[in-house]
């Protein structure tokens, strides 16, 4: 573990820079260290709060709540909790506080060291494809910065995703909503047992960018459009519309308890003749084709454990398909659907609930 290299602070802050030219925003900006400090001081403040309550306990205990020290106090108190249990339950909030403080210090941490690796591929990538490029081949440039782009846009997605947990699981609770929540843990929990550890969505597994190694030239190649491959659909014409509904027909065939958790994307790609195939990808880590998920026989399957918009596009990229359009059956992620667009892809999915 001590011979682990980790890059200097110049070198971090150039991997930082290059992140975020290739994705902007992307990268955390969130203090850890602050973080972890103040969900230190808020459990001092806990364990305060229920010494104190204690000290009242034992004062109404040995003076059956009598005395003018013991009222002042209790007076004093409840000008910022109710009672004595209130104390207690502030105690425990901040303590869910502090929690989830450190939740979101250690993605911030995860998320910060994977985009440095990610960053670190890319510049390499870059460089091997600036030599190409003085030999007048600049293609390999271009798949380089394409798959970087991919890449670190799903890992700022899956960071976003893990700081909206660790704030949802702030929410402030009481002995009253207590055994609720007991329960939603306990169904969480079964849930987590059924499903498939996902891989991580920044590293573009199974190999959808290759790692990003070797210049990114499984992307490049479908984003340029190269090869060809069967499977042609029957119509010459794309409908978005259509898209979406057949990406809901799938969404609402897989199986439970799968249905809860999977999301359903196809996308729609040509060939070198100008042939349309469509790619069907689910958040699965492997493109397994579960009980009841009927794809047409005129459909690829894909999957890797990211999102599945991502996974269309890779299996696209090993196919050597350009990819044209990518449907979702419930409303695409921003961020995912801003790195389709500027890579030139078409999104389409249903309106979001809120809008």
């Amino acid at each position: 573990m001590n011979n682990v290299a980790h890059p200097t602070v110049g070198a971090t802050e150039e991997l930082r820079r290059l992140a975020e030219s290739l994705a902007p925003g992307c990268w955390p900006t969130a203090d850890d260290t602050a973080l972890v400090e103040c969900g230190r001081r808020l459990r001092g403040i806990g364990d305060e709060l229920r010494d104190l309550a204690d000290v009242v306990d034992a004062l109404r205990r040995d003076h059956d709540g009598s005395g003018r020290f013991h009222d002042g106090l209790i007076h004093a108190l409840t000008q910022v909790t109710s009672d004595v249990d209130g104390m207690r339950s502030v105690a425990d909030r901040f303590a869910v506080f502090a929690e989830s403080l450190d939740t979101f210090a250690l993605a911030t941490v995860d998320a910060r060291s994977e985009m440095t690796v990610l960053a670190s591929i890319a510049d390499r990538d870059r460089l091997a494809g600036s030599v190409a490029d003085a030999l007048g081949d600049d293609s390999a440039r271009v798949s380089a910065a394409s798959a970087g782009r991919y890449a670190l846009s799903a890992a700022g997605d899956e960071y976003t995703e893990r700081a909206g947990d660790a704030g949802h699981s702030a929410v402030p609770w009481d002995n009253a909503v207590h055994s609720d929540n007991a329960v939603l843990r306990d169904e969480s929990e079964q849930r987590t047992d059924s499903t498939p550890p996902a891989a991580t969505s920044g590293m573009m597994t199974a190999g959808g960018f290759a790692g990003l190694g070797a210049m990114g030239v499984a992307a490049g190649g479908a984003l340029q459009g190269v090869g060809a491959v069967g499977g042609r659909s029957s119509g010459p014409d794309i409908d978005p519309a259509w898209l979406i509904e057949r990406a809901a027909l799938l969404q609402t065939s897989l199986p439970s308890p799968f249905s809860e958790w999977m999301r359903v994307a196809i996308g729609v790609g040509t060939d070198a003749d100008g042939g349309q195939v469509r790619v069907v990808a689910t958040s699965d880590p492997q493109p397994y084709q579960r009980p009841g998920f009927a794809i047409a026989h005129n459909e690829l399957l894909a999957g890797d454990g990211g999102p599945p918009e991502y996974a269309i596009v890779a299996e696209m990229a090993r196919a050597g398909l350009t990819p044209v359009i990518v449907a979702s059956a419930m409303t695409m992620p921003q961020g995912i659907a801003s790195v389709l667009v500027a890579e030139g892809v078409e999104v389409a999915s249903p309106p979001s609930p809120r809008t």
